[in-house]
């Protein structure tokens, strides 16, 4: 009786661990099943708030704990944005949870990397749910290098040009170095070259090179400003700004 008391006894308590078991395994599929749940960073390189980074790093990677879906949403900009190697771009690891940008940074510099932000949101968990933006903020070790001002390359049509077809639709301004976007054509009244109604000036992809739609009469001198004392805003993308430049030309009688 005792023996047999003790084989009931036995399989009552195996019965309750094998329930218990079930009851953990429930639980914790209930805490992993969330398919709403946001994909959680679980390592950055470098680390934010890290102020010894070494400027030859050539990467920054931000590590998610699940798989992700392929797009990406490195934010930022300005001075603070580290540049990309010139036809470097941002890609996924084979793990599909690490996501690396290429970079090249510079001594002594303060960086901030964004990971989406509230209006780009394209770091999604291969479930569809975007992770929360976060940034990760760093500065590199060494003598920080004093930025240049940027330098205009070339103007077309070029300034001081007097035999411009008045068919010329449009200006454009080049520079030896990406700039932060901004602009400044300066200038008014009739020597101001206008604009066709609904076009506006805009940046080329590589951020070199800047274009203003226009629209021109013959026989007509045309002349405006790059900057000016009180308007600054083509600038590098170090936030230096142009030193203002005088841009005028002269239209032929005939395209």
């Amino acid at each position: 009786m005792i023996t047999k008391s003790h084989k009931l006894n036995g399989s009552l308590a195996a019965a309750a661990c094998l329930l218990a078991g079930l009851g953990l395994a429930t639980l914790a599929d209930a805490q992993t099943e969330k398919p709403d749940a946001p994909p959680h960073i679980i390592a950055t390189s470098p680390k934010t708030g890290d102020l010894d980074v070494d400027p030859a790093l050539k990467e920054i990677t931000v590590t998610f704990d699940r798989d992700m879906d392929a797009g990406f949403s490195w934010t930022g900009g300005g001075p603070n944005f580290p540049k990309s190697p010139e036809g470097a771009r941002p890609h996924w690891r084979p793990d599909k949870r690490t996501c690396v940008l290429p970079v090249k940074l510079q001594p002594g510099h303060p960086y901030r990397v964004g990971i989406n932000s509230q209006s780009h949101q394209n770091f999604r968990g291969d479930n569809g749910v975007p992770a929360t933006p976060k940034a990760i903020s760093f500065r590199t070790r060494g003598t920080p290098v004093k930025p240049t001002a940027p330098k205009i390359v070339s103007l077309d049509p070029p300034n001081g040009a007097s035999d411009v077809s008045p068919s010329v639709t449009e200006l454009r301004v080049t520079f030896n170095v990406p700039m932060g976007g901004g602009m400044s054509w300066c200038g008014g009244g009739p020597n101001f070259p206008t604009s066709p109604e609904g076009k506006r000036a805009y940046w080329t992809e590589d951020g070199k090179t800047c274009v203003m739609p226009v629209e021109l009469k013959p026989n007509w001198e045309y002349q405006l400003g790059l900057n000016s004392r009180s308007f600054k805003n083509f600038q590098s993308d170090e936030g230096v700004p142009l030193e203002p430049v005088i841009y005028s030309f002269k239209t032929s009688d005939k395209p």
